[in-house]
């Protein structure tokens, strides 16, 4: 009956011993963390800026093939924006939005790609006007 006894109150003991400890779910950083690639949305007609540079879309010229529609090319999106310095325009560039996305503005700290241009074209749904065009654009902090 000892033995029993004994042996229950080990069965009973054991699980307890077995748990491990808590992980914890937050973490002590000394050191700023260093974000290298961000996506940034820019609307038709608002100026965004990044850091110290301003980008503003002006026209959007779709090209590429809706969806549900059988085409012989895939179509671009032309992008024509005005880039602002600290306020101040400085040019106006031509963005060619395809499958080579390439930086189209950088500094020894940044670079900026183009990404996507939304909406897709979608035959269903008829013409997209301007203001409902929206560029995503990568943002690498180099």
């Amino acid at each position: 009956m000892k033995k029993l006894l004994f042996v229950l109150g080990l069965l009973v003991l054991m699980p307890g011993f077995a748990q491990e400890e808590p992980v914890k779910d937050t973490l002590q950083v000394d050191q700023p963390v260093h974000v290298s690639q961000i996506l940034i949305k820019v609307p038709f007609g608002k100026r965004v800026a990044f850091g110290d540079v301003e980008l503003e879309i002006n026209e959007i010229i779709d090209s590429r093939c809706p969806k549900n529609v059988t085409c012989v090319w895939a179509g671009e999106v032309i992008v024509k924006a005005s880039i602002y310095r600290d306020g101040k325009f400085i040019e106006e560039r031509t963005l060619n939005v395809d499958a080579n996305n390439s930086a189209f503005l950088s500094s020894e700290k940044k670079e900026m790609f183009e990404y996507s241009v939304l909406p897709y074209p979608d035959i269903s749904k008829g013409k997209i006007k301007q203001e409902d065009y929206v560029l995503n654009v990568v943002w690498n902090q180099l």
